[in-house]
């Protein structure tokens, strides 16, 4: 799979949690690939992740660790295959994509990701305690008019700002409940509660980097090799700022539309989203509709016989 780089100037962004489906790396059809990323991440995991994202044990898709290392592994095999066809000028991910891209950029290991990854999880569920949390989409209302709701309802924040009308918020189960009746009353169009049980992007994380921070410390930090966007605020990071994400990301919203038009003030003429879904494609659409835009599956002839 030799293939020399096209000339067009192109992004790979990496989906986040809740973009994963039981047989998610069935598209990787290069074995060889496949199990060196998969057989590290179970390595690091001490359990089968390939197995969950080839749909062998779906159940093993409700354990959210599970989960989120079969949706890492899939976005780390597509990037091995499709950064032999295609050069990429610049890299961001969505929330748990940030793993991802982190190892496509050289600075963080597939394995030091996978270890954060399940340990972050773990201090996710301390920082909760016995609350239940819930995220959930909103679509068809501006932000400020979500923020608005969630401001007069309380227990409940915007969380990802992901396009003009398109709006996560993140809070209580009952106060995100509360926050979707009240927008679809206010006129929106949908709002759709998402798998994710903790208040993630948002400042009932607060206290969380008291857990995190000593985590990140003890993995080595390189600076990337390809530029690396934020997807709180669409800047460049280096070493220290991947450290700083790292530890506070949780707590703050990300604003993946800022993040978006960021990139595209940067040349580039193509996205191409490096993982399993089309959600992040569709956001880039409604942002940047004269871009460029395709998933890794529709790539999938890169592949080796």
């Amino acid at each position: 799979m030799n293939k020399e780089p096209t000339a067009i100037r192109s992004a790979a962004i990496f989906p986040g949690q809740g973009s994963g489906y039981p047989g998610m790396a069935l598209g990787i059809r290069d074995e060889v690939i496949r199990r060196n990323i998969f057989g590290r991440i179970s390595a690091v995991a001490g359990r089968d992740i390939l197995a969950a994202a080839l749909g062998e044990d779906p159940a093993g898709l409700t354990d959210v660790r599970v989960s989120q290392l079969s949706l890492f592994g899939t976005s780390a095999c597509y990037w091995r295959l499709l950064v032999e066809c295609e050069r990429f000028h610049c890299l961001a991910g969505h929330s748990l994509g940030l793993y991802a891209a982190l190892y496509a950029s050289g600075a963080v290991s597939l394995e030091d990701c996978a270890d954060i990854m399940l340990k972050v999880q773990d201090a996710i569920e301390l920082a909760s305690g016995d609350r239940k949390g819930l995220m959930a989409s909103v679509i068809g209302l501006k932000t400020n008019e979500v923020e608005r709701i969630c401001s007069e309802i309380g227990g409940v924040y915007v969380a990802n700002v992901n396009s003009a009308t398109q709006t996560v918020i993140s809070g209580w189960e009952g106060h995100t409940r509360e926050a979707c009746r009240t927008a679809l009353e206010a006129g929106a169009l949908g709002a759709r509660e998402l798998p994710i049980s903790f208040p993630l992007h948002s400042p009932l994380m607060q206290g969380i980097e008291d857990f995190v921070s000593p985590l990140v410390a003890s993995i080595m930090i390189r600076e990337p090799e390809i530029p690396l966007l934020s997807h709180l605020d669409g800047k460049p990071l280096d070493a220290a700022g991947i450290s700083r994400i790292l530890c506070g990301q949780l707590t703050q919203k990300v604003r993946w539309r800022d993040t978006v038009k960021a990139i595209r003030q940067n040349g580039i003429e193509r996205f191409l989203e490096v993982g399993p879904s089309d959600v992040l494609s569709k956001l880039v659409r409604w942002i940047e509709r004269d871009s460029e835009v395709l998933r890794a599956e529709e790539l999938v002839p890169c592949q080796s016989p």
